[in-house]
């Protein structure tokens, strides 16, 4: 009884180093003019602003972009583009006003909201009512605070949206709603390169999903071309191809956690076309393999949802750290799986968003060496158990639940 109340208190106190943790970093970085104005939410206040001001068509004008950066900044700056699909644009509108910091706030409230939201539906794919509420509460504390997710917070990043779409996917697969998943795939289109390898693959099993994502993706289209109106779909266009064409030479490309960028981390590229053709060669054959496994499969399951997350992470062409806030719907399959079996203890099950969350935390000490090792070998894991657990636990004695 001791020992489990010191691992406990230890997990309650890792709970809550996190949340000292990202407030101090949420709060320096809002103070930090330097900070808050080169994080992500700049091109979302960008959205909103522009709206409010010129009207939806003008939110890709790079010109009006960089006139509200410098009105912010005070000062020339390299504009920070906004590509994210124009459905965002109306709760941009509603969001930001005059004051950047204040927009700010509000931004992070909608974020938080939806991220709690995020983290309820994901618990609820286990059988909550089963956990003591201290494990409960370390669950859902360790699942919130994931770092991922926070990193995308503190950067103003729309992540949250990204992992909700993805969890109403996951969740309609393992309840077998199978439109309702499409859905919530057309919902991860934020980020189009994830959408379409987690998508595809469905059109060869589970056809219904396929075409609830193509519905639910043609219905985004068909608004955000009515709101954009022909010249706005032009400037959306013109504003991809410029990012598609600068992304693979500046200097976040080394941060990726993605085959892209270990390759630019480990070797002097001089021209990055043959690299950049090449990553797109991994991610449409990433692509193709899961199209024979989908067919091959009698059903999808968790071993299928979390091993395509992991997959698609890996072989994107290109992904930021807080898209790995993703990591949270494998994780939660692979609860999902050892809950079912009941062959380890329910506390081992809650902690676990908040060891990984603490592994990659760790992972920025010193240098920062370790940031992606730690990932590669976290992801390492996941897959090694998602794969095997099944095999494992068979052989496993029954634990008691504590």
């Amino acid at each position: 009884m001791g020992n489990l109340d010191i691992r406990r208190m230890l997990a309650l106190g890792g709970c809550f180093s996190l949340l000292l943790y990202f407030a101090f970093s949420w709060t320096s970085m809002l103070a930090d003019p330097n900070q808050r104005t080169g994080s992500d939410f700049m091109g979302f206040y960008n959205f909103g602003r522009i709206y409010q001001t010129r009207g939806i068509q003008y939110i890709y004008d790079i010109q009006e972009q960089q006139k509200i950066e410098e009105q912010i900044v005070g000062r020339p700056v390299t504009v920070i583009f906004y590509t994210h699909l124009p459905f965002i644009a109306p709760l941009a509108k509603f969001i930001v006003d005059e004051n950047y910091v204040d927009s700010f706030k509000r931004w992070a409230v909608v974020l938080l909201l939806l991220n709690a939201v995020n983290v309820y539906l994901l618990a609820n794919m286990l059988e909550i009512k089963k956990f003591t509420k201290d494990n409960l509460f370390i669950l859902y504390m360790g699942a919130f605070f994931f770092d991922p997710t926070f990193s995308g917070f503190i950067n103003g990043q729309d992540i949250a949206i990204l992992l909700f779409g993805a969890i109403v996917w996951a969740r309609g697969m393992l309840s077998r709603n199978y439109f309702l998943a499409g859905l919530g795939l057309s919902l991860t289109t934020i980020r189009p390169q994830i959408a379409l390898f987690l998508a595809i693959p469905f059109f060869f099993r589970h056809r219904t999903v396929f075409w609830g994502f193509i519905l639910g993706s043609l219905t985004l289209a068909v608004i955000s071309v009515a709101l954009l109106r022909i010249d706005g779909t032009l400037k959306f266009i013109e504003s991809i191809r410029y990012i598609e064409g600068t992304i693979w030479r500046e200097p976040h490309a080394f941060d990726m956690p993605t085959i892209s960028g270990i390759i630019r981390r480990n070797f002097e590229i001089i021209d990055p076309a043959p690299v950049k053709a090449l990553i797109w060669i991994f991610y449409l054959l990433g692509i193709a393999g899961f199209c024979v496994w989908w067919r091959k499969s009698v059903e999808i399951n968790e071993k299928h949802i979390g091993l395509i997350v992991l997959a698609a992470i890996l072989l994107l062409p290109y992904a930021h750290y807080h898209e790995l806030t993703l990591l949270l719907v494998p994780i939660f399959c692979l609860l999902r799986i050892l809950e079912k079996n009941t062959a380890i203890q329910q506390y081992h099950l809650a902690v676990l968003p908040l060891v990984v969350s603490w592994l990659s935390i760790l992972g920025f000490i010193g240098s920062g060496a370790l940031k992606f090792p730690i990932v590669y070998v976290v992801m390492f894991l996941l897959a090694y158990l998602l794969i095997t657990s099944g095999k494992i636990l068979q052989n496993i004695p029954r634990l008691s639940i504590q």
